[in-house]
């Protein structure tokens, strides 16, 4: 039997239902991933219910917090199908105008089955403005992506200052300069009438960045590679490096001013994107190539990273703890943190969280924010940290 193109139309109309619901479900569906769906389930057919299941969990999973909301809203999905009861929104020839500072998202005539599952109308009246800043980077589309990148070129990036071995005049400095002291004293024969003081000059901080680029980051990777660049652009003393496999050193890429140039050259130098994880491996290879060059000097370092490690939990933690001890303040910026649920149960955020100085969100431009905040702040003292940290 032939399918036409209305109904082939139609079949990919209701197939799409199901990234909208995980949506609404709070799971974040890209439109790649969901393009990458669409593509599975025309290789494998309808023929098999846990076929299916499977290629959509997939396609459409980034998160093991999301697994159990996606088996409800499968379930759900699945049964609609079966009985073609699917709603599907029919084209629209007009383009309405929304109210200024609000967003409407209607969703048409719910089936029975779903209104417990989704609210038939979400409007927020907020400013475009302070609902980018709170949307999900794996949520956000193109535009949005591109607004947001444009933000964080503008956020002020200062991880402070640190003193230096060489000292400079000061009058409120701690130590006597007894050399200038007695220069100072050949005009008024012999007498030290004044005393001259110094304090330690002050340098800019430096600053490490070791960014996750392996598949569970996909939807965050290109945005916290835009805040590596404008920390680079901003405050230069910073080196980056890329681990998904394996670790790579982009600094010089990012030394481009145009970020999207910058992001194109660290794309093709960098082999493992979108790979597997194994950040025990890749701070073992940092620890032992390139803490001693880059860590010298009190650096602070972030660790982008969602935790998920496919390698031995126990030499993550080692080297873990190992970066921690070399680093002025070791801050862990994870995207996950900041999604509903959120715990670090698998063993590589558990070994992550004991060792981390800080541990932030980094899924939002406001939690960006909180972090260039907190940049501004610890250069004011080393942090306190844990028995077990020092022992280790």
């Amino acid at each position: 039997m032939t399918t036409s193109i209305d109904d082939g139309d139609r079949v990919a109309r209701d197939l799409l239902m199901l990234p909208r619901l995980l949506r609404r479900a709070g799971v974040p569906v890209n439109p790649e991933r969901a393009r990458v769906y669409l593509k599975a389930i025309t290789e494998i057919g309808l023929e098999r219910p846990e076929d299916v299941r499977a290629a959509s969990r997939a396609t459409l999973v980034s998160r093991e917090a999301d697994l159990t909301a996606f088996d409800t809203t499968f379930d759900l999905f699945w049964s609609l199908l079966r009985e073609g009861r699917l709603w599907t929104p029919a084209p629209s020839t007009r383009r309405s105008k929304p109210d200024a500072g609000q967003a409407a998202i209607p969703i048409g005539e719910v089936p029975r089955g779903m209104a417990s599952a989704i609210q038939r109308t979400v409007r927020v009246s907020a400013s475009p403005t302070e609902l980018l800043r709170r949307t999900d980077f794996s949520a956000m589309t193109a535009a949005e992506r591109s607004a947001a990148a444009r933000f964080l070129e503008r956020l002020q990036w200062s991880p402070g200052q640190r003193p230096s071995r060489r000292f400079r005049s000061s009058p409120r400095g701690s130590r006597l300069d007894a050399r200038a002291t007695l220069r100072k004293s050949l005009a008024a024969q012999g007498e030290p009438a004044v005393l001259v003081c110094r304090a330690p000059r002050v340098k800019r901080r430096p600053l490490v960045i070791l960014c996750d680029v392996s598949g569970s980051m996909e939807a965050y990777t290109r945005l916290l590679l835009h805040m590596s660049h404008a920390l680079a652009r901003v405050w230069g003393r910073v080196e980056t490096f890329t681990f998904g496999t394996r670790l790579t050193r982009i600094t010089r890429q990012l030394r481009e001013r145009r970020p999207d140039a910058a992001l194109a050259h660290v794309s093709r130098a960098v082999s493992d994107w979108s790979g597997g994880t194994r950040i025990g491996d890749a701070l073992h290879e940092f620890n032992l190539r390139w803490s001693r060059r880059v860590l010298g000097r009190s650096a602070i370092v972030l660790l982008v990273t969602d935790g998920w490690e496919r390698g031995d939990p126990v030499r993550l933690e080692q080297e873990a703890s190992r970066l921690q001890r070399a680093a002025y303040r070791l801050i862990w910026l994870d995207p996950l943190s900041g999604t509903r649920d959120y715990s670090p149960d698998a063993r590589g955020a558990r070994a992550l969280s004991d060792h981390a100085d800080d541990h932030l969100a980094a899924n939002t431009l406001d939690g960006l924010t909180r972090i260039a905040e907190l940049l501004g702040r610890v250069g004011r003292g080393r942090p306190v940290r844990r028995a077990s940290s020092d022992l280790a």
